[in-house]
């Protein structure tokens, strides 16, 4: 067992419970993965969605979900980045 200089019984005893919590979740989270693995896959995209983003000559473009895919490829992989939003920014954010 690690422990930390001078620590209290009171300090070892919390690090304890807090250990066994710890535990208890990455349980609970990898009973959660083996469920999401398990379902059955989801129905067909009913129609072709439009989005707003940037066309080849970086103008404000629409374009439509099936326009994202490389021809002959039925996957698309989606890397977003999320960075903070300016502080005077008074636009609603999207959830």
């Amino acid at each position: 067992m690690i422990t930390f200089p001078n620590e209290s019984a009171e300090y070892r005893a919390a690090r304890e419970t807090l250990l066994q919590k710890e535990i208890e979740l990455r349980r609970a989270m990898e009973d959660v993965a083996v469920a999401r693995r398990a379902l059955p896959p989801g129905g067909l995209v009913p129609q072709d969605y439009v989005f707003d983003g940037l066309g080849p000559d970086d103008k404000p473009a629409r374009i439509k979900l099936s326009e994202l895919f490389s021809p002959g490829k039925d996957t698309l992989i989606v890397y977003s980045m999320m960075f903070p939003r300016h502080p005077q920014e008074t636009r609603d954010v999207a959830t």
